[in-house]
């Protein structure tokens, strides 16, 4: 056998001769050695040879003479002193120096690979590859081997002392919703939303008056615009808007409809609409149903500038007429007429003739000052009361509102300035003025304060229509006006307009509350009728009352107060 740098060696597994190779002998040198076993018959050949000079080669080779059908090498070169050496390595062993931490092998070097796993919380591996130190349960860290941390040991609170989660029973009311609770509020309390036992509370009845736990309100009706809505929330507050952006809603009323009288004057066209003038709490006190009417249009004569009736409605097609005595019905047009001059005779009808004024009020309170004289005057004795009221709230933007209305009486010229005054009042109840606003002058709407609009000649001497004549801006005696409204002989008004300003800086969305009120003083004989309509919010402020434009003849419309062309 020839040997040389690249040695192969065979193993005979079980064979009787064994070949020691590169044996140093006790005294340093080197040789080789032979054994030979009869056990195996085999023939075993050992051989070494060692050169020991510096620089030189050293070669170890191993024969055996058997095959065992199997082969194997290794090899290992080392150059260091300038010395060169060729061994077969052990199995199993990293000749590499160590792995790559975070490769998922466990190499030398390392205590753990946990591959990608290494530094997160589901490994016990840290980043560098070393074992994790164990969590302390209790700091608030939910560590490895822990099933919660709640930064303490008690027990009984989710979390024990282990770091284990503890099982629990639901308890109702610690605000935390548990398997089998609905819905936890953090109380015990019923009829919140949420039951003492963690069920859900059944929703409200709106409209039964009382306010439960998901109303906002509950008025104790299903009504729309007087506060609380039919959904149980409030009412949303209004904005003004101009006169001819409200809605109308008069064009076939019934007078059997609670609402129809208040309708007629613009109001309550939509319970749910911003177009809409919202009203609560409507009164219409008149137990003679003949002493008033819904009408589109009163008397016969017509206005050759407009070539229409000139007692039409002001907005809308209808409008409200209210008498000490009786009314008419309409006709199939909706129009009242009455015979010539029989407003003398329709002078009485069933309605009260008590000497209370208005409910929960009397004439001394009015702020204005003008109404307890003229009250007083006719014995505080009113006949043949009519009245309506209604409330409302000032929509945000509103500076005022205005309201039309006609007056005519069969009480003059006779009883101008005595006891028989009738009178209309229109009555204000708000933070600003509670009182009469129908106020022309020093006096209220009556037949004496109204004379000077019917004729310019001064109360005196015989109180006749020959006497007056008929030469004032209103229609009096035998003017054509007058015709078909049964006032002929006697006096009316064009339509006339209050306007009524707020005093306040800021008055939206403030309470109001409006009555309209006729009575017959001192007596029930002789009629007095007034129509009323158009009852519209004035975004803009009114002019001042002495302002030019308020004092000529013609007076310009906004202008505040009773607009009476004199």
């Amino acid at each position: 056998m020839t040997m040389h740098s690249n040695l192969r060696g065979y193993l005979g597994i079980g064979l009787g001769a064994l070949l020691v190779i590169g044996c140093t002998g006790d005294d340093g040198t080197t040789g080789a050695s032979t054994s030979d076993s009869s056990t195996g018959g085999s023939d075993s050949t050992t051989t070494s040879a060692t050169n020991t000079t510096p620089g030189t080669a050293s070669a170890t080779s191993s024969t055996s003479g058997t095959m065992s059908g199997t082969e194997s090498a290794g090899e290992t070169t080392g150059s260091t002193g300038g010395t060169e050496s060729t061994t077969s390595p052990t199995s199993g062993t990293d000749t590499t120096g160590g792995g790559v931490c975070g490769d998922g092998n466990l190499d030398a070097g390392e205590e753990c690979d946990d591959g990608d796993a290494n530094g997160t919380a589901r490994s016990m591996c840290e980043a560098d590859c070393t074992v994790k130190q164990q969590g302390v349960c209790g700091d608030g860290n939910v560590d490895v081997g822990e099933e919660c941390d709640d930064g303490n040991t008690d027990p009984g609170d989710g979390c024990d002392a282990s770091c284990v989660i503890e099982p629990m029973d639901p308890v109702c009311g610690n605000g935390i919703l548990e398997d089998g609770e609905a819905c936890d509020d953090g109380n015990n309390v019923d009829d919140d939303g949420c039951q003492a036992d963690c069920t859900e509370t059944p929703p409200g009845e709106c409209g039964n008056g009382v306010q439960e736990w998901d109303e906002q309100c509950d008025d104790g009706n299903l009504k729309n615009g007087d506060g609380c809505e039919d959904d149980c929330t409030p009412t949303p507050l209004p904005a003004c808007l101009a006169p001819e952006d409200y809605i109308s809603c008069d064009g076939s009323l019934n007078k059997n409809d609670p609402l129809a009288p208040f309708q007629a004057l613009g109001l309550a066209c939509s319970d749910k609409n911003s177009e809409s003038i919202l009203i609560s709490d409507t009164q219409f006190n008149s137990p003679d149903a003949t002493a008033w009417q819904i009408a589109k249009g009163f008397g016969s004569y017509i206005d050759p500038m407009t070539n229409e009736l000139l007692y039409s409605a002001r907005e809308g097609e209808s409008f409200v007429i209210m008498s000490s005595g009786k009314v008419s019905a309409p006709n199939g047009q909706g129009v009242v007429t009455e015979p010539n001059g029989s407003q003398t005779g329709y002078g009485s009808n069933q309605n009260p003739d008590d000497n209370a004024f208005l409910p929960n009020y009397t004439p001394a309170d009015d702020q204005s000052g003008v109404l307890l004289p003229q009250w007083q005057k006719g014995n505080s004795n009113p006949g043949d009361k009519i009245w309506f009221s209604f409330k409302t709230v000032t929509p945000t933007g509103t500076k005022g509102y205005a309201i039309d209305f006609a007056f005519f009486s069969s009480e003059w010229p006779t009883w101008v300035n005595t006891t028989y005054n009738d009178l209309f009042v229109a009555w204000q109840v708000h933070e600003d003025f509670t009182g009469n606003i129908s106020t022309i002058g020093d006096l209220p709407t009556t037949i004496t304060a109204l004379h000077p609009h019917w004729t310019s000649k001064p109360i005196a001497g015989s109180k006749t229509c020959a006497n007056f004549g008929s030469d004032g801006p209103g229609f009096s005696c035998n003017e054509p006006q007058l015709q078909g409204t049964g006032f002929e002989g006697h006096a009316g008004t064009t339509w006339v307009r209050i306007n009524q300003p707020f005093d306040g800086m800021d008055d939206d969305n403030k309470d109001l509350e409006l009555y309209f009120f006729l009575a017959d003083m001192g007596d029930t004989v002789l009629a007095t009728g007034v129509l009323v309509d158009r009852f519209r919010w004035a975004c803009d402020e009114c002019i001042p009352a002495e302002d030019p434009k308020c004092t000529g003849e013609v007076p310009d419309p906004n202008c505040c107060g009773v607009v009476l062309p004199m």
